[in-house]
């Protein structure tokens, strides 16, 4: 399924206690519609349901930016 709605991730300076991962390559959570994308550079990060991912970090490997799954 693609994508339908873009949703920008948080902002944050560091993983902190989230647990960390990086993309892309895209993190595919599920074949939901809605897109993450990094708050800086707008690359397309996950795949995921909206709610459905939480207390976690995504290093941009496009930009250096860490992303916060929690809105």
């Amino acid at each position: 399924m693609t994508a339908t709605r873009k949703i920008c991730l948080g902002t944050i300076t560091g993983p902190g206690r989230k647990g960390l991962v990086s993309s892309p390559p895209l993190l595919n959570a599920s074949d939901d519609e809605v897109s993450f994308s990094c708050w800086k550079c707008g690359v397309v990060l996950m795949h995921a349901e909206e709610g459905q991912v939480h207390n976690l970090a995504i290093l941009c490997t496009g930009c250096g930016a860490y992303n916060s799954t929690d809105l």
